[in-house]
C-alpha cells in the first residue's frame, strides 16, 4: 500500500474511532457517513495525503486495505446478529417487492432492461423525495408503469435527537487541536449535514420497511450516506441487498468499503479485488451490468446520418475521444496536434458529465462536438476510441472497437487497464503513433484486436446477458432469505 492509500484509510479509521460513540437507534453514525465528501473543501488533506509526514498527525495507522474492510464486515455483522434491535424486525418476505434505489443517478438501467426484467407489479422505485411534477424519467431510470415510493413521506420529527448528536460531536471535536480533518473549518458543516440526513434516513427506512413488504433491494452504490443507511437498516431487519458495480474500479476510494450482501461486479478482476480485501467469496458475484446488454442492440441511426448531423467530413476515419472536463487538457490538445492537421480524421469529442461542446471542439477544426447523441450510438459508428481511465474503454471493447487509453495513473489507481499493455499509455505522442499505425498497418491492427479479446476474457466474460444474470441473482437471494 502506497503512502497516499495508507494516509487516506488511516484518516478514515481515525474518524470512525473518534466519533463511534455517536449513535442513533444502535447505529454508529460515522460508519454510515460518506467519508470522502466530509473533506470536500479541505485543501490541506488533499494536498498532503501523499506526504510521509501526514501520518504523524494521526493516532491510527492502517497498513493493509483489508483492515478497513474487516472493520465494516464486523460492524455489519453486529447489526445482522442484533438481538435487541430498536428497529422493526421483519418477519416475512412473502409477496415482497424488488426495490430499486438509484444513488447519485448511477443505476443506469435502460428502458428496454426495465421493461424486460422488472415488472411493475413486482418492482418499486424508491426515491428520497416526491417530485413536484411527474416525469417519465427519474434520476436516470425510465419508470413508465413502475410505481414510486418516497422516503420523505415516512419522515419523523427527530430534530431534538439530531441536536443532541451535534452537541456530542462538538464535545469530541473540542478535544482535538490542529487535527488535519476535525479542526478544519468546513468539517463541521458537512459532518452535521450528514448527521441530520442519517438520523432522518434511519427513521424513514425503518418505517418504510415496516409498512411495505420488500424482498430485495438493488442499489447503484452504497458509498453515499443515503444508500448506506438504507442498506444497514435492511441488514438489521433481514432484507437482502445487492449493489451494482456502476463503473470500472479504477479508483479504490469509490468502492471501499463494501456494504451490501452481494456486490454484482463486472468480472473476476473485481471479484478478486474484493476478495483480496478479505471479502468472502459468496459476497461477490460476476453479473456484468444490464446497460451493457444494449451494446448488442443495433443503433437507431445510420452512420451517414450521424455524420451529417455532426457535420463531419465524408470518407474520414471517425475517432471517438472521451474526455472529462478539463482534466489532462494539455495532453488531449497535444494528442490532437500529433494526429496532424491534414484532415485525416474526424475527432468526435464526448465530454463527461457535461453536454455542452467541449473547448477542444472550438480550438481544433478536426474536433467535433458529440451534440445530443447517446454514447452507444457514437461507439457503434466510430472506427476507434481513445479515452481517459474510464468505463467507456470497457464498453467500447465490448462493442468490438479498438481502444487506446490516455492513461494518467494516480496514487489510488487499481491498475485496471494494465493488461492492455502499451495500448494504455500516458504519453499522447505514443498514443498518436499507435492510432496512425492501427489505420495503416495490418499487423498492428491484428495485435490491437488480440489485446482487446484477451482483455475482455478477463474484464467482461459474456456467456449470458447481464440482465438475465441479475434476475437469477435476485431470485436466488430472495429464496435463500425466505428459507432462512
Amino acid at each position: 500500500m502506497n503512502t497516499t492509500s495508507r494516509n487516506y484509510w488511516s484518516l478514515y479509521v481515525e474518524f470512525l474511532e473518534a466519533f463511534k460513540v455517536l449513535k442513533y437507534k444502535g447505529f454508529s453514525i460515522p460508519y454510515l457517513c460518506h467519508f470522502r465528501s466530509l473533506n470536500h473543501e479541505n485543501d490541506y488533506v488533499w494536498d498532503h495525503l501523499s506526504s510521509e509526514e501526514f501520518i504523524k498527525f494521526l493516532s491510527h495507522e492502517v497498513k493493509e486495505k483489508k483492515t478497513l474492510q474487516q472493520i465494516f464486515i464486523t460492524y455489519k455483522q453486529s447489526h445482522i446478529n442484533q438481538k435487541k434491535s430498536k428497529l422493526f424486525k421483519k418477519a416475512s418476505h412473502t409477496n415482497g417487492k424488488v426495490v430499486l434505489y438509484d444513488a447519485a443517478n448511477l443505476l443506469r438501467f435502460p428502458k428496454d432492461i426495465i421493461a424486460k426484467h422488472f415488472s411493475p407489479k413486482n418492482t418499486i422505485l424508491l426515491q428520497d423525495f416526491k417530485p413536484k411534477k411527474t416525469t417519465k424519467v427519474i434520476r436516470g431510470i425510465p419508470v413508465e408503469g413502475i410505481p414510486s415510493h418516497y422516503l420523505d413521506e415516512y419522515r419523523a420529527n427527530v430534530s431534538s435527537n439530531i441536536e443532541i448528536l451535534k452537541s456530542k460531536a462538538d464535545e469530541i471535536i473540542s478535544t482535538y487541536t490542529n487535527h488535519p480533518m476535525f479542526n478544519d473549518d468546513t468539517f463541521k458543516q458537512y459532518f452535521y449535514k450528514q448527521i441530520e440526513g442519517i438520523v432522518n434516513r434511519i427513521e424513514e427506512a425503518n418505517r418504510y420497511f415496516r409498512l411495505n413488504p420488500v424482498s430485495c433491494i438493488v442499489f447503484s452504490s452504497t458509498h453515499y450516506y443515503q444508500s448506506r443507511t438504507i442498506a444497514m437498516v435492511a441488514a438489521e431487519v433481514g432484507i437482502p441487498t445487492i449493489c451494482m458495480q456502476h463503473g470500472i474500479i479504477g479508483e479504490e476510494r469509490g468502492y471501499m468499503p463494501k456494504i451490501a450482501d452481494i456486490d454484482a461486479v463486472y468480472s473476476n478482476f473485481e471479484a478478486d479485488w474484493f476478495k483480496q480485501l478479505g471479502v468472502p467469496d459468496q459476497a461477490v458475484e460476476v453479473i456484468g451490468h444490464p446497460r451493457f446488454d444494449m451494446l448488442y442492440k443495433k443503433p437507431s441511426i445510420s452512420r451517414s446520418e450521424l455524420e451529417k448531423q455532426l457535420g463531419l467530413k465524408p470518407n474520414k476515419k471517425m475517432i471517438l475521444m472521451i474526455v472529462r472536463n478539463e482534466k489532462q487538457i494539455d495532453k488531449w490538445e497535444a494528442l490532437i496536434k500529433y494526429l496532424g492537421n491534414k484532415g485525416d480524421y474526424n475527432i468526435v469529442v464526448k465530454d463527461y458529465p457535461r453536454l455542452s461542446p467541449h473547448q477542444l471542439t472550438t480550438k481544433f477544426p478536426d474536433a467535433y462536438s458529440s451534440k445530443h447523441f447517446q454514447l452507444y450510438e457514437l461507439i457503434h459508428h466510430c472506427d476507434l476510441v481513445v479515452s481517459y481511465i474510464s468505463t467507456v474503454g470497457l464498453e467500447a471493447m465490448i462493442a468490438k472497437k479498438p481502444v487506446f487509453i490516455l492513461a494518467a495513473p494516480f496514487p489510488t489507481y487499481t491498475g485496471y487497464f494494465d493488461h492492455l499493455g502499451e495500448l494504455a499509455n500516458p504519453d499522447p505522442l505514443i498514443i498518436s503513433k499507435m492510432i496512425k499505425n492501427y489505420f495503416k498497418k495490418d499487423k498492428f491492427r491484428e495485435l490491437v484486436e488480440e489485446k482487446r479479446e484477451a482483455f475482455l476474457s478477463q474484464a467482461y466474460p459474456s456467456s449470458k446477458l447481464s440482465g438475465e444474470r441479475l434476475v437469477d441473482l435476485i431470485n436466488r437471494l430472495t429464496i435463500s432469505y425466505r428459507n432462512g
